[in-house]
């Protein structure tokens, strides 16, 4: 670990419970904190009180933004799931005061996402963006503000964005398929959180879906130490509930479980967590070039947020079966043909640092042929 940018490895070490060793610089320090609120990891090692009030009075305008929501989809009879945010602060083992969250997001049924657009902007909501930020929802909604950026990722009054989802996993962009995924909505459930009856996913659903957005935003570059850790967290609170992974075993997918545990492999490598036997065998099992990638690149998507680099690519294409997947997918994450009009040279600048790197450690290794992940141990 002390091979890793100081910034990385010591958010690493406080979200494990240790102070950084060897010290880190004064400068060190504050790289290690800039980065650590830039990813919204601060709080869950810091009892910092500016932050921990901001927080706290961001979690409540979440609320009522949440409240007045689901109040217009249920008077017009739209069934919604809430994702991740307060579902996950519920029974994840973490403290949900210090968990930030930025927005809300509700699955919906295909068929209801016009009419639940429509309702919320009838409050006001209007789309943000030109274009849609994900296969997977619409663009995010948003009520008109005047709230300019000041520099502190705390600050309550940034504005409150709602996702409304059609799908919890799109196969188009990554081309991954994960067809179980369509049976949640069936299996949902309600929690009970603040004095509030909230719909919600299943509980192992809820992991299994925290899982897949682990590994959806490594295998795009963009990976989140806050999701991840929030994994390990539940990981290690449900490590011993043996009817629980009893009952997760039952998926009958073995390719959507070994996505699930290379998922569970990044909490563990990252954080240390405990994995309950069942999901230590899902991880011993998946297939060699996977492990091969981890021996080399484990540390790859968090050292990404510092120093660019796109060796998830390699994990993603041990992932694809077909040839052509392959061949699309790296072209377009090595040689992107689309970038973010704003920030054009900023984005121009990343994909070449991060793709000279690639190249560099793609030239020390031997490119795995794996047709899969799927499980290898039996059904």
């Amino acid at each position: 670990m002390n091979a890793l940018p100081p910034a990385v490895r010591g958010l690493l070490q406080l979200l494990s419970g240790t102070a950084p060793e060897p010290p880190l610089t004064e400068h060190e320090h504050r790289s290690l904190l800039e980065l650590a609120d830039r990813t919204h990891c601060t709080l869950f090692w810091t009892a910092d009180q500016d932050r921990l009030a901001k927080n706290g009075e961001r979690r409540q305008r979440l609320w009522l933004a949440y409240d007045e929501a689901a109040a217009a989809l249920s008077s017009l009879g739209i069934e919604f799931v809430l994702l991740k945010g307060f579902t996950h602060g519920a029974d994840f083992g973490i403290d949900p005061v210090r968990r930030y969250q930025s927005d809300l997001d509700f699955l919906c049924q295909p068929a209801d996402i016009a009419r639940a657009q429509a309702a919320l902007q009838q409050l006001g909501y209007r789309p943000q963006g030109s274009a849609e930020l994900s296969d997977n929802h619409l663009r995010p909604l948003v009520k008109p503000f005047t709230w300019q950026w000041r520099g502190d990722y705390f600050d309550p009054d940034l504005p409150i964005s709602i996702e409304l989802h059609h799908t919890l996993w799109s196969s188009a962009h990554d081309r991954i398929q994960v067809p179980d995924i369509h049976h949640f909505w069936n299996r949902r459930t309600t929690l009970r959180i603040d004095g509030r009856t909230v719909p919600a996913l299943a509980a192992s659903d809820r992991i299994a879906f925290a899982a897949l957005h682990v590994l959806r935003h490594i295998l795009r570059n963009d990976a989140s130490p806050a999701h991840t850790f929030e994994l390990a967290s539940v990981l290690t609170e449900r490590a011993d509930d043996d009817a629980f992974w009893q009952a997760w075993k039952q998926v009958p997918d073995g390719e959507f479980r070994a996505l699930q545990a290379i998922a569970f492999q990044f909490a563990r490598e990252w954080f240390g967590c405990t994995l309950s036997p069942l999901a230590e065998q899902e991880c011993r099992a998946l297939p060699e070039p996977v492990h091969a990638w981890f021996r080399s690149y484990a540390y790859s998507p968090l050292i990404n947020l510092v120093q660019p680099n796109k060796d998830a690519v390699w994990l993603h294409m041990a992932l694809l079966p077909g040839r052509i997947d392959r061949v699309m997918v790296a072209l377009r994450k090595l040689v992107p043909m689309r970038l973010p009009p704003g920030k054009f040279w900023s984005r121009v600048r990343y994909h070449a640092l991060a793709l000279a790197r690639t190249l560099l450690t793609s030239s020390r290794r031997r490119a795995p042929a794996a047709p899969s992940a799927a499980s290898h141990t039996s059904d």
